[in-house]
């Protein structure tokens, strides 16, 4: 037992539990900090297709009560565009014919349309504030300031239909005038303002004469509108309502960076000790071989697995396979030069946290916007996020918005980079205990 003790190993074990759970709880806990606050970072769009007092007064109301990033928006095609690449979590339509409904006591119609192919957290948010909006529209729709728009309108709409009545009055209040006074018929300025008295003498008259009535149809549509909201959702990219749906992008994902950065670990020791049998640039070329046929296999054991857990067509196993490879690849050089950099298994100290931060940061759960600086900086310049939004893309839709091309980016960086430091950190013709890890001899 005194003898197990005495090997450093033990001890080494020990400092790797340690190790893992320390960087576990610092690389990922953080990445929580903003929440619940940073949901409010969340884009919102209201689209008010009505254009009425009242639609505008409920535009205005939400705008200034949710806690979100509200903007507006002037056709639903624009609203839609923003929906698709993300940029907006949720669209708030208030349909045409909004304020018609409300005066004739009828329920108004609202109309929410949400992108599922989104993370767990962001899905759960944009289904709250549809029931959150349906509240305060139903609850602002009985206020005062409202009945006031409806009593107005009303007001108005019944001056219209008197209008006859009072164009009677006033030619006939004009004529007694004349029949008393025969000689204004020859003054016109003096008969022009006799005619405006007796304008403003009727309308004032029929207002005392309609107020009540005004104030007593407002009130009454007003007052039938208590919880009368119809509302109707449309999803755009529907997710199944089976959980393995939501988290299958971020599982597929973990896996293969997982596994990718252990297999470029492992070519990086291989690639220490064959330099010094093959040479510098054919073990390089080996291992960019390797590691290309690794990405290209790998998918499809992993897909093929996912495809007998959930459903999906044969066009969205070849996309979603075309995203694989990309990603891998991408994780493969990005791994590899970090590997290379930090000559192999010491590498893990900075590549295990670096993936627990991308998983926070990757859009599984935590939305982009919701997130803090560093790792929303994190979410766009690493391998993770990118795939994540792109696996969510090939299997339920959504536009590109850059996921591609960044991948590309951090593919050509990093291949740069790997050439660059084999070229400039692997000079030395003598092995070390590194190298010796990985047994390579001519005759391998």
């Amino acid at each position: 037992m005194k003898k197990w003790f005495k090997h450093p190993l033990a001890y080494v074990a020990i400092i790797l539990a340690m190790v893992c759970g320390l960087i576990f709880v610092l690389a990922a806990v953080p990445g929580f900090n903003k929440l619940p606050s940073g949901t409010q970072n969340l884009r919102v769009v209201v689209l008010d297709q009505d254009q009425s007092s009242v639609s505008k007064n409920i535009a205005t109301h939400l705008e200034n009560k949710l806690p979100f990033k509200m903007v507006t928006a002037t056709s639903f095609a624009n609203a839609k565009r923003q929906l698709n690449t993300r940029q907006a979590a949720l669209i708030i339509q208030i349909d045409k014919g909004f304020y018609q409904r409300v005066t004739r006591g009828q329920a108004p119609k609202l109309t929410y349309t949400v992108n599922q192919s989104n993370g767990l957290l962001q899905n759960m948010v944009t289904k709250n504030v549809t029931t959150q909006v349906t509240t305060q529209v139903a609850s602002q729709l009985t206020t005062a300031k409202v009945t006031q728009m409806l009593a107005q309108s009303t007001g108005k709409a019944l001056m219209q239909k008197q209008q006859a009545v009072a164009k009677q009055q006033v030619k006939q209040q004009l004529q007694a005038s004349l029949a008393k006074s025969p000689q204004l018929a020859q003054q016109p300025a003096q008969l022009k303002k006799l005619q405006q008295q007796a304008i403003a003498r009727v309308k004032r008259q029929q207002q005392q004469r309609l107020m009540p009535q005004v104030k007593k149809q407002a009130a009454a549509t007003a007052a039938t509108l208590t919880g009368q909201v119809a509302t109707t959702t449309t999803k755009l990219h529907a997710l199944p309502t089976n959980y393995q749906y939501q988290f299958a992008p971020m599982f597929l994902n973990l896996g293969a960076y997982l596994g990718i950065m252990l297999m470029s670990l492992v070519l990086t020791l291989m690639f220490m000790s064959a330099r010094h049998v093959i040479g510098k640039w054919s073990a390089l070329l080996a291992v960019q071989l390797n590691g290309f046929i690794g990405v290209l296999v790998a998918p499809l054991v992993t897909l093929g697995t996912l495809r007998c857990l959930i459903s999906f067509s044969s066009s969205a196993f070849w996309q979603l396979f075309g995203v694989q490879v990309l990603f891998g690849l991408a994780v493969f050089e990005f791994t590899l030069a970090i590997a290379f950099l930090c000559g192999g298994l010491p590498s893990m100290i900075l590549q295990l946290p670096l993936l627990v931060s991308q998983v926070v940061a990757s859009g599984a759960i935590i939305p982009r916007p919701a997130l803090n600086g560093f790792y929303r900086w994190l979410s766009t310049h690493t391998p993770m996020s990118q795939g994540v939004y792109s696996t969510f893309n090939a299997l339920y839709g959504g536009a590109n918005s850059g996921y591609t091309s960044a991948l590309w980016w951090l593919i050509s960086l990093s291949l740069l980079a790997v050439i660059l430091i084999g070229w400039l950190g692997y000079r030395s013709t003598k092995t070390n205990p590194l190298s010796r890890l990985v047994p390579f001899t001519a005759g391998n």
